[in-house]
């Protein structure tokens, strides 16, 4: 059975790879990622929390300093990448 299955040629398969590659570290991935796990924290952090105004509250402080944090260190790594070439 295994001659029956026609394997893709290897360019496309870097293709395809590449095209995965640009979307997991797109800037929007990984601010929509950043949210995921800040609302996923905040949940954890819910019980010391008294209310929902305190719950959205900690989860824009936590999504605004990761966020925030993420944009500084891809700043950083840009300017470095530009004055290396």
């Amino acid at each position: 059975m295994r001659f029956l299955y026609k394997r893709k040629p290897a360019e496309a398969l870097r293709f395809e790879i590449q095209a995965v590659r640009d979307v997991m570290c797109s800037g929007h991935f990984v601010l929509l990622d950043l949210l995921f796990y800040s609302f996923l924290f905040a949940l954890l952090i819910m019980p010391v929390t008294t209310g929902m105004l305190q719950f959205g509250g900690v989860l824009l402080l936590i999504y605004s300093t990761f966020a925030c944090l993420f944009l500084l260190i891809r700043k950083i790594f840009h300017i470095i990448d530009y004055s290396q070439k």
